[in-house]
């Protein structure tokens, strides 16, 4: 067999495994021996993430790239498994995001699993998505059986639609009342207005079927009153420029960027870590910029504050935040209702609540000490 046949052997291998081409019992033994290889070194003060994006690769929108980068960068979160959360109007020009996480696995010495939900919408809120085909079945499979394996209730997050979460509550409602800690939900629009926000429109379904579950949910809006990318109090939004954001980064991780933004068309997806992350297709790369959104409910989930230190804003554990100058990045209980429709009327109150919205003070400095924090924060990243 030839170099190049081996290595495509490979590749088909680690994307099998992730993408249902195995069984249910590969997905659990390989979370199984995930969890009993790394067992020692996990302090016991982690916090448990099951991480949902639609995550595609070639990039649909590289800031999903960003974001799961920023998950492997934060020590506090223990990542159980990456849930892949595609829809059939890309999948035609973009795989699955498989190879971004077994790239980052590779960088990181982890050995994260990683599946793909259904690429159509619920039917219903009360769909369990199960006459879905084999190979879109492994997604929410490998979320209950995460669930089920993790000693603690965990967070997980929603980059993308709630269709893989919304099928899993609709199966095993029990099970995620008991292991679902909260939900972190990046979707949604403030302004109480149909169609307004893409990850919704994605599966209007599943959006209102997880809304009503009445599990505690963490709401991160992506568009606010502005609109999807504008600076308003309750949505996510920042800005930052490709030059800010990947200044000075490893150049391991870089060549990850380079990768997804010039090279997805290569199957060598290992051994270009090794050599991309510099040179004219990395100064194309930091021409660019990103729209940002899902960043917050991350460094959030790992108790971290976004504070003035003396080399800059940094996201620093709350204990270490004493004296400094903060921005304000807090969660508002509210009382709120979807209609049939997926639109969602809420409103501030006193009273307990399991849904809380996200606050900000939307200003200039906001979006500056988000981006010198973001890439403070990949920089550190641990790298094998």
């Amino acid at each position: 067999m030839t170099d190049q046949s081996q290595m495509a052997s490979r590749r088909r291998f680690l994307l099998g495994v992730g993408t249902g081409l195995g069984s249910l019992s590969v997905l659990e033994h390989v979370a199984t021996s995930t969890l009993a290889a790394g067992e020692n070194e996990r302090p016991a003060s982690r916090i448990p993430l099951i991480h949902t994006t639609d995550l595609y690769s070639p990039p649909q929108d590289p800031d999903d790239h960003v974001d799961l980068a920023t998950v492997y960068a934060l020590p506090e979160l223990d990542l159980r498994a990456v849930i892949l959360d595609p829809s059939r109007r890309f999948v035609g020009q973009h795989d699955p995001g498989f190879v971004p996480v077994v790239q980052l696995n590779y960088l990181t010495g982890q050995a994260v699993p990683v599946a793909a939900g259904p690429i159509d919408p619920l039917r219903s809120p009360s769909d369990t998505a199960e006459d879905r085909p084999r190979c879109e079945q492994t997604g929410i499979e490998l979320l209950l059986s995460s669930l089920r394996l993790c000693p603690e209730p965990a967070l997980v997050s929603v980059m993308g639609s709630a269709r893989v979460v919304a099928a899993a509550w609709n199966r095993e409602p029990k099970l995620l009342q008991q292991k679902v800690r909260a939900v972190l939900v990046n979707a949604g629009a403030t302004t109480g207005e149909p169609g307004a926000e893409w990850n919704v429109d994605l599966d209007v379904h599943a959006w209102i079927g997880l809304m009503r579950s009445g599990l505690p949910i963490l709401w991160y809006p992506c568009t606010g009153e502005h609109g999807p990318m504008g600076l308003a109090p309750h949505n996510t939004f920042w800005l930052v420029s490709h030059r800010r954001l990947f200044d000075g980064l490893p150049k391991p991780l870089r060549a990850y960027f380079d990768y997804a933004f010039n090279y997805h068309a290569r199957g060598d997806v290992i051994r270009l870590l090794l050599a991309l992350g510099e040179g004219p297709s990395w100064d194309k790369v930091l021409a660019g910029r990103r729209n940002m959104w899902s960043t917050a409910s991350l460094v959030m989930a790992a108790g971290r504050v976004l504070a003035e230190t003396s080399e800059g804003w940094r996201f620093v554990a709350q204990e270490q935040a004493g004296g400094l100058k903060r921005q304000s990045l807090e969660m508002v209980s509210i009382a709120c209702k979807v209609d049939d429709a997926g639109v969602i009327r809420w409103s501030p109150t006193p009273e307990p609540s399991n849904v809380k919205i996200f606050r900000r003070k939307p200003d200039e400095e906001h979006v500056r000490a988000m981006g010198e924090a973001t890439n403070s924060l990949l920089r550190q990243m641990p790298l094998n």
